[in-house]
């Protein structure tokens, strides 16, 4: 594994144990470094015996939930989540992030919106904010 990757793992594995406790609703994001953060939260329900509720943020965040035989919900059933982890795009030095394009970018905000905490995870490459402009 690449340092890059490698560091996006373990900084999802560790939002993952800090923010996450049982008889939690989780918002899921999207992006690569999602990825790792469901991976250790199935590990966590498996070992832990962990009770998490998780709503997706878009098909790709919602194939990870199945696919990692997480609990599936949505914001209808479940309108309070605890807490959102997500990806950024950009991010500055006072933490202001930006978000990609992509077609979930409203559900992604939805979501963050409705979390009592909102976690996002990014690395290094992310800190280039004042190169872009956000439309």
């Amino acid at each position: 594994m690449d340092p890059i990757t490698a560091g996006k793992r373990a900084a999802a594995r560790q939002a993952v144990d800090n923010h996450i406790k049982n008889n939690t609703v989780v918002g899921i994001g999207s992006g690569s470094t999602i990825v790792f953060a469901v991976e250790r939260l199935a590990e966590r329900v498996k070992t832990e015996n962990l009770q998490i509720l998780c709503i997706p943020t878009s098909f790709q965040a919602r194939q990870l939930i199945i696919g990692n035989n997480l609990q599936l919900t949505d914001l209808e059933r479940n309108p309070d989540i605890d807490v959102a982890i997500d990806g950024a795009d950009e991010v500055d030095s006072d933490l202001v992030c930006i978000k990609g394009g992509g077609g979930c970018q409203t559900q992604e905000k939805v979501v963050a919106a409705a979390a009592k905490d909102f976690i996002v995870i990014a690395d290094y490459r992310a800190e280039r904010f004042k190169q872009s402009l956000a439309l």
